[in-house]
């Protein structure tokens, strides 16, 4: 069995499934299951195999994208936290300012995430499986989803708002 890693970052002929009968990951080359001794069917082997690849992918894609969204909520935290501990930073600038850049750099940050979480439907929505890691997945991305496009509407219509009354303020 090669153990090559192709351009993909995928490993060719290594493919693995769960046997239907025990649940036991086995080898898709197996004429038989080492744990059960069921009879493996090597066209359903393979497909069971591709399904498991692929959901393994959807539930690491999904990892990095809860994880960054998490980090991006910590980091925009420690924004906040920093801001309200230097008023000397609300005189300099003033509050509107202040409040206009945030809003800013929120619209910037968050601008990614739809579109990540979009890609992420159209490649992974047609997989059918009850694996729940994969159920999980959906969940954390189908939230990062909807939490960012909620931020993006929000801080972009305060954002409107800002700019309106600092147009017809001067």
């Amino acid at each position: 069995m090669a153990d090559e890693i192709n351009f993909d970052g995928l490993t060719e002929d290594l493919d693995v499934f769960e046997c239907p009968k025990c649940g036991q990951t086995i080898d898709t080359t197996a004429d038989v299951c080492r744990f059960c001794g069921a009879k493996v069917d090597h066209k359903a082997a393979q497909q069971a195999a591709h399904l498991l690849a692929n959901v393994d992918e959807a539930c690491s894609d999904a990892s990095y994208l809860r994880n960054t969204a998490a980090i991006v909520l910590i980091l925009l935290g420690g924004v906040v936290f920093a801001l309200l501990r230097q008023p000397r930073f609300f005189v300099l600038f003033g509050f509107w300012n202040t409040l206009l850049g945030f809003c800013a750099l929120i619209l910037l940050v968050c601008a990614p995430f739809p579109l990540w979480t979009l890609r992420w439907w159209r490649k992974y929505a047609s997989l059918a499986s009850s694996d729940d890691d994969f159920q999980s997945a959906r969940k954390a991305v189908k939230a990062v989803g909807t939490g960012s496009a909620a931020a993006l509407l929000t801080f972009g219509s305060l954002l409107c708002l800002l700019l309106l009354l600092r147009i017809t303020h001067t």
